[in-house]
């Protein structure tokens, strides 16, 4: 769950309209429900209460600058709004903590570039990225997202029935050899397959295809051990100019709650006499920009953290804390180094193609899809998001379908 004011942009959330295949997968079945009337608190990080009216006339000012402004020029979302403190009347009349306003913005909404703005959301992305009509909060009834996984494997509501898949764990990928013929023909065959992948552990599989789904950072920094051939200059070029956003939760768990109504978010607005308060090592906790009410779980909070002070986050030790405290963990997991890519500046730079050239597969003879790539960031228009990974993974499922079909295999 996200914050009632969140930007739709966080993948973590639980996104869907008529046009999600999850939200179709998982409402017939009954398994979404929808929450209550919230509301949204604005805090200082003083403990002050910011008045409701200036909350929305200060929130609303950044949003109609971000909407208005030209997504065709290639710049960031940052800058956008940056810039839009020394233009824009109201958060000029309100100057002071109109600069705590764009901060929590930013890290709200995960716009990335603070050091480097070429890294940072492009002002095209969102155009590019197409948002959720209807209900924005839906929720599993506290069963989780990997309900999901159920429902694709026909595992709920009657487990009797699930597709009977092998699914391996533990399997890390240590390389993929692709096509080395050049044939115009793939002239596939038992005795001379297509894609071989080596495992961590020795194993080795063989097949005609392979759809690889995993991150963006995940093939920033392993591509060139992991492909053999080498991945083509150009989609090497996509890869690094994608950007992962570093995104995680903190459960806070309390014997009863404390606040005033469920849902309902906190939205923290760090001062800067605040955030001096702290030693180098819990600056990270400023990073902090949210506390939310969890559906489902009535004595917990989950605190939102973004950008660098997730990083360091993750590296302080949970060891002599409340046992009520869990968190997440994307950056320092290997297997993920984040949450979600998104189209930065950068992106925009090489040319903008994106997700869409991402997606592109590894052809023998420049027609049979050997290496297929599947996942959120190769997702047209909805990466950043669980619908836009499954319907890639059926994008890309179709299109071995046909192939198959197409070669007699």
């Amino acid at each position: 769950m996200t914050s009632l004011s969140q930007s739709d942009e966080s993948q973590c959330c639980a996104q869907y309209h008529v046009f999600s295949v999850v939200y179709l997968l998982a409402n017939p079945l009954e398994l979404l429900g929808r929450p209550a009337s919230g509301y949204s608190w604005y805090v200082q990080s003083n403990g002050t209460l910011v008045l409701e009216d200036i909350s929305a006339k200060i929130s609303s000012a950044i949003s109609e600058e971000v909407n208005k402004a030209d997504k065709k020029t290639g710049k960031g979302i940052a800058e956008c709004v940056r810039n839009a403190s020394a233009t824009n009347p109201i958060l000029k009349e309100h100057s002071e903590i109109a600069k705590s306003f764009i901060e929590n913005y930013e890290r709200m909404n995960h716009l990335g570039g603070q050091d480097d703005p070429s890294k940072g959301k492009s002002l095209r992305g969102l155009e590019e990225h197409w948002g959720c009509e209807g209900e924005f909060m839906l929720n599993w009834k506290g069963r989780g997202y990997t309900t999901i996984l159920d429902v694709l494997l026909n595992k709920y509501p009657d487990p009797s029935k699930a597709v009977p898949l092998q699914i391996l764990l533990n399997k890390e990928v240590e390389n993929i050899r692709w096509g080395s013929r050049r044939s115009s023909q793939p002239g596939l065959d038992a005795m001379n397959p297509l894609v071989q992948v080596k495992c961590k552990d020795g194993s080795l599989f063989i097949a005609k295809s392979v759809i690889v789904t995993v991150s963006i950072g995940v093939l920033q920094e392993r591509h060139t051990q992991l492909f053999n051939p080498p991945l083509p200059a150009n989609k090497v070029s996509t890869i690094n100019s994608l950007q992962l956003a570093v995104l995680d939760k903190i459960y806070i768990e309390f014997t009863k709650p404390w606040w005033p109504k469920t849902p309902c978010s906190f939205v923290i607005l760090w001062r800067d006499e605040d955030k001096a308060q702290f030693t180098q090592d819990e600056k990270w906790i400023t990073d902090v920009f949210a506390l939310d009410t969890v559906p489902h779980q009535p004595n917990l909070l989950l605190a939102w953290i973004y950008g660098k002070g997730a990083e360091e986050m993750e590296h302080v030790s949970l060891a002599g804390i409340h046992a009520g405290v869990n968190k997440s963990q994307w950056a320092s997991n290997p297997l993920a180094r984040g949450a979600y890519a998104y189209r930065s500046v950068a992106t925009e730079q090489n040319g903008g193609e994106g997700a869409i050239l991402l997606s592109e597969p590894l052809y023998h003879g420049d027609e049979f899809p050997v290496v297929c790539f599947a996942g959120e960031a190769t997702s047209h228009h909805r990466h950043s998001a669980v619908h836009g990974a499954v319907e890639s993974g059926f994008r890309e499922a179709e299109r071995l379908i046909k192939s198959f079909k197409k070669f007699g295999v």
